[in-house]
């Protein structure tokens, strides 16, 4: 059974757990506390942080930290500027694939560099083949000639190019990588 002035005692409870008393005030509760079990306990809850309450509202919520606000303020301010950023984004987005294009067919072109000796010297080698069959002597040494050369430019240049094409991909995941850093606000990882 509640005693006399239990009821005041929750009204200053829920005063208590919004900051809205004076020391008067929870002086008084104290003073209450000490006689009456129930309300210690009540007391107790609240300065826990608790705060039960029987009226079935939930409790009062603990005003928002600064980096929540400040997050919602970057959020309104992504918003409030989108028709401002969302143009940049998209030259910025054709500019990235278009360098990576550019760097993509170039690797493309330069890769072939070896292939292409390669080709010449096989065909150079036929050409050989095809002299000594006819007994030409002079053109088959020309041909072993060109085979020779064609084959020595294609194994000095192969790998040059080869890894000037590594390289070059290298590149094209560097900036794709600061550009991902610089959409996501430098949280993406690095590798």
């Amino acid at each position: 059974m509640e005693r006399q002035g239990c009821g005041l005692i929750k009204d200053l409870l829920k005063l208590y757990v919004s900051g809205d008393i004076s020391d008067e005030s929870v002086s008084c509760i104290e003073a209450h506390a000490e006689d009456c079990p129930q309300c210690r306990m009540e007391y107790a809850a609240v300065k826990r942080g608790i705060g039960t309450q029987r009226s079935g509202k939930a409790a009062p919520k603990e005003e928002s930290s600064p980096v929540s606000r400040s997050r919602i303020a970057v959020i309104i301010a992504i918003i409030v500027t989108f028709p401002l950023w969302l143009p940049l984004l998209l030259v910025l987005l054709v500019l990235l694939a278009a360098f990576i294009a550019c760097v993509f067919v170039a690797a493309l072109v330069i890769s072939a560099v070896p292939f292409a000796f390669a080709a010449m010297s096989l065909f150079s080698a036929g050409a050989f083949i095809a002299a000594l069959f006819r007994v030409d002597l002079q053109a088959a040494m020309v041909a072993l000639g060109a085979s020779l050369a064609s084959g020595g430019l294609m194994l000095a240049l192969g790998i040059p190019c080869l890894r000037l094409c590594r390289l070059m991909l290298h590149l094209i995941t560097l900036v794709f990588a600061a550009f991902l850093r610089l959409i996501s606000g430098g949280s993406a990882t690095e590798e």
